[in-house]
């Protein structure tokens, strides 16, 4: 633990003398993103360098940590510069920087805005146009910086994003999902999701034109609320299904979503989302059969939803999560 402090003072301390790395920026930056408790912070006195600027009175420094500390993670993000008597005053601010202070929710590269959640919530992004993105966990999104200056407003991304469009007839709203598929529409709510060569779109309302294919062998297809279109890059084909909308976009209500899956499975995403290990006390509970929502911000809850589900013990103990039979307790 308290290497750990060092590293992270040692850090500061680089990156207020300007010789910091992008690389241990971007450490820095994660850590900062794990929401770290006030007092893993160094002490200001410990990172100051001398002639960099001046010390902000302790009392105001700790009213605009607490300010940050006490935002909500679904807090919609905008960016810093369009808020109207947008004012940082913090100690902290020589030694990382405004612009580093803005990547918590958001960073600027060249002519993009780009948006990174390395958290393992749901973050939220309202744009200017009043399209609303609901950014899924380690997933990316980016636009340019003038985004609503030309004939149609583009995004382009990486992961797993939910949208609700605002509605402007002369500017279409284009998202180019990780090179495989285009998604064309005027206003509407939807989501789309890439992974492992393949991209899918989850109509929730309106209306959405699905691109994809080759430039020699374009493929489309008009979806209907209710509807899923599917893109194998592998295979070139666009496919078509009705699905469970509720149950194909329950992550950004900060769920896990599971039909008929096994416990084994089950546990095994509950450990990674809440950095546990599972140990079964039987071989035969892994492959129970659960069915239901579990919440991601919310150890206890989802826990106790598969216990009353199976008849079932949990115990947490040293970062393991042991399943027991509770009839032989």
């Amino acid at each position: 633990m308290e290497e750990n402090k060092d590293r992270i003072k040692a850090l500061f301390i680089k990156q207020a003398q300007g010789k910091a790395t992008a690389e241990e920026q971007e450490q820095l930056l994660a850590w900062l993103l794990n929401e770290p408790a006030p007092d893993a912070l160094p002490e200001v006195e410990d990172v100051w360098i001398p002639g960099t600027g001046s010390v902000m009175p302790a009392p105001d420094a700790a009213a605009v940590w607490n300010t940050i500390m006490e935002a909500s993670p679904e807090a919609i993000v905008i960016p810093w510069w369009k808020k109207s008597g947008f004012r940082v005053a913090a100690a902290l601010i020589p030694l990382i920087g405004l612009a580093s202070l803005a990547v918590f929710y958001y960073r600027e590269k060249n002519d993009r805005r780009v948006f990174v959640n390395n958290t393992k919530q749901v973050q939220t992004i309202q744009l200017e146009d009043g399209t609303v993105i609901r950014l899924n966990q380690h997933s990316r999104l980016s636009l340019n910086k003038s985004f609503t200056a030309g004939n149609r407003r583009e995004v382009w991304l990486s992961g797993e994003a939910f949208f609700t469009v605002h509605h402007q007839a002369t500017k279409p709203f284009i998202v180019h999902a990780a090179n495989l598929v285009d998604v064309n529409v005027l206003g509407t709510a939807f989501n789309v999701n890439t992974a492992n060569g393949t991209a899918a779109v989850v109509l929730n309302e309106g209306s959405v034109k699905v691109n994809a294919g080759t430039p020699a062998q374009p493929v489309s297809l008009l979806l209907k609320p209710g509807e899923k279109a599917s893109f194998d890059a592998k295979t070139q084909v666009l496919s078509r299904q009705k699905v469970d909308t509720l149950f194909q976009t329950s992550w950004k209500y900060n769920l896990l979503a599971f039909k008929s899956e096994p416990l084994k499975i089950v546990m095994q995403k509950l450990a990674e989302q809440y950095d546990y290990k599972v140990a079964f006390e039987e071989k035969d509970m892994e492959q129970l059969l659960f069915t239901g929502y579990l919440p991601t911000n919310n150890l206890q809850q989802a826990i106790l939803t598969i216990e009353q589900s199976f008849n079932l013990k949990f115990i947490l103990q040293h970062n393991i999560i042991h399943v027991n039979n509770k009839k032989i307790l």
